[in-house]
């Protein structure tokens, strides 16, 4: 797996995403903002047959993308496209998506100190990508009742949930991701159903057990190791 030696790297969001993606029964899942593919390559290996497309707006990353496809023998599982997704249109992905996953930026993009890295800088802050338009671009991407899988800074629940109502996803499920036990929040993984409201108005979200990375002081929890296996 080849990634920059300097600029953007990928931290443990995309392992833990990844590992609560179920895509039984869907054929096509989109990556918004790929980066170096380690979900699609992740998704690729545990759940053959799938059609996987990597979407990345910075040209590095989109080649890095490629080449670790390339290294991993999965040319015919796994397409990169560079380009802004919201350029990208059904056409250009053959088709709506059943899912869409994305560990988009989450600082936003007028607070914080901005990264002089501009690669960094791109996927930490939103500057290309916000909230609100990856909602936007999946509503248009997704087929009716397709997935929308996130992963967020806890603290930033409420912008998705708001966001969720403004396009009309209905939530499926909810799970907090804790750094050790007795720990505040760190990220939440969410996933959410567009245009499901009428259908399923009666199924309730389901907010999972907290995800802990470590059992104790020095150990990992057994769920966070068993994400890397097969």
């Amino acid at each position: 797996m080849s990634q920059p030696e300097t600029g953007y790297r990928f931290s443990m969001d995309p392992f833990i995403l990844a590992a609560h993606i179920q895509p039984a029964g869907i054929e096509k899942i989109v990556d918004i903002g790929c980066g170096c593919a380690i979900m699609p390559l992740i998704l690729a290996l545990r759940w053959p047959g799938l059609n996987i497309i990597g979407v990345e707006i910075q040209k590095e990353l989109s080649g890095f993308a490629r080449q670790n496809i390339i290294d991993n023998r999965l040319e015919s599982t796994i397409r990169i496209i560079h380009e802004d997704i919201n350029n990208i249109r059904v056409s250009d992905i053959n088709g709506p998506a059943g899912i869409i996953i994305s560990n988009p930026p989450y600082i936003k993009k007028d607070s914080g100190r901005l990264n002089p890295d501009s690669q960094k800088a791109i996927a930490r802050h939103e500057i290309t990508l916000d909230i609100d338009m990856l909602f936007y671009c999946s509503n248009r991407l997704l087929q009716t009742r397709g997935r929308l899988y996130v992963i967020f800074p806890a603290d930033r629940l409420p912008d998705l949930v708001l966001t969720m109502e403004r396009y009309k996803y209905t939530p499926d499920f909810i799970r907090f991701v804790h750094i050790k036990k007795n720990s505040a929040a760190k990220r939440v993984i969410l996933c959410a159903m567009k245009n499901s409201a009428v259908k399923n108005s009666d199924k309730p979200c389901v907010i999972h057990p907290p995800f802990y990375i470590y059992a104790s002081e020095n150990r990992f929890s057994h769920e966070y190791v068993s994400m890397f296996r097969s």
